[in-house]
């Protein structure tokens, strides 16, 4: 949608949203509140200036994943060329060359130790060794405790619930 196609209304609706810059003001919203009053043609306006937002949105969203595939190729033929300079450094020059503008050398990282439970095995046997090596999260299984409220069973004493009202919204096509 370009802005030949929308109406002088929708031009204005743009135009608030745009000066804005995002922010709604007090006056904002009440200056939007009295054009969506005004007549069923605002509303349309307003519909159109959405799916055009929604629009350019979906577009930057593109954009973004586009330019993130980018960044990863660049970094994936950055590391791959740096695994044919380590060779190469390795291999030919003892591990470092300094050129005028560079000093480039090869380096090890320390050993590190990596632990896991054998597939074979389950990490109970662990902790009924020593209860000290395995960590526990504890986090309220709100799934459960949705489904007992729902079911009009009691909860514990040190649970607290709120209704939450519905969120209306608007849906354009």
């Amino acid at each position: 949608m370009n802005l030949y196609e929308m109406s002088l209304e929708g031009r204005e609706i743009e135009k608030l949203l745009t000066d804005g810059e995002g922010e709604l003001t007090p006056e904002l919203e009440a200056r939007l509140n009295n054009l969506m009053i005004a007549g069923p043609q605002r509303i349309e306006a307003a519909a159109i200036v959405v799916q055009s937002m929604e629009a350019s949105a979906m577009a930057c969203e593109e954009e973004v994943k586009r330019l993130a595939a980018r960044a990863k190729s660049f970094q994936d033929n950055a590391s791959r060329l740096k695994s044919y300079i380590s060779l190469a450094l390795d291999t030919a020059f003892g591990g470092r060359v300094k050129t005028d503008k560079f000093t480039v050398w090869t380096q090890a990282s320390a050993d590190h130790v990596a632990f896991d439970v054998l597939p074979d095995h389950t990490i109970e046997e662990v902790e009924a060794f020593d209860p000290s090596l395995v960590r526990v999260k504890k986090e309220l299984d709100k799934v459960a405790l949705k489904e007992r409220f729902k079911r009009g069973e009691p909860l514990p004493a040190a649970i607290e619930f709120t209704t939450m009202p519905g969120k209306r919204s608007t849906r354009i096509k």
